[in-house]
């Protein structure tokens, strides 16, 4: 079997995880101890899965629906999950049940098409982007503004 990796494209702030092999605890513990350590959590995360072995127990899931909810959606990036267009009913389902237990807490989707994962992780970059921007705006009658108008 081969193995699954990823790469961090700061350009595009965009972590990829891809290839042929198992998915499970111990990669997802290194995958994002390399993401916080390269400074990429708030980065968006493709996970083709989509020939992947995955290998969960109901702890293991317990355990990165916690870590993934640690790092909640202000400071973590979205998630788009590709299972390919025909996904093995075991890993759609434990997709939808990470999903499903991580709640709305974040910005998580599973696809079947890559493209459109991509084009969701796009739009969600562009929402993460203005949100950060319109809260660095000064606040219509906030002291300090009104300070500079001579009040």
């Amino acid at each position: 079997m081969g193995k699954l990796s990823w790469t961090i494209d700061r350009t595009e702030h965009l972590v990829t995880i891809r290839g042929t092999g198992v998915y499970d605890l111990s990669f997802v513990m290194a995958l994002g101890s390399a993401m916080w350590a390269e400074g990429a959590v708030g980065y968006g995360k493709l996970l083709d899965l989509s020939r992947a072995d995955i290998r969960l127990t109901s702890d293991d899931l317990q355990t990165m629906v916690a870590t993934t909810r640690l790092a909640g959606a202000t400071t973590a990036g979205p998630i788009a999950i590709f299972l390919g267009e025909d996904p093995d009913p075991v890993l759609l389902d434990m997709a939808v049940l990470l999903k499903s237990r991580s709640g709305n807490r974040r910005r998580l989707r599973v696809f079947t098409d890559e493209w459109t994962a991509r084009q969701w992780l796009s739009a969600e970059a562009r929402i993460a982007y203005l949100s950060n921007e319109l809260s660095r705006l000064p606040l219509k009658g906030a002291r300090g503004h009104q300070a500079g108008h001579g009040r």
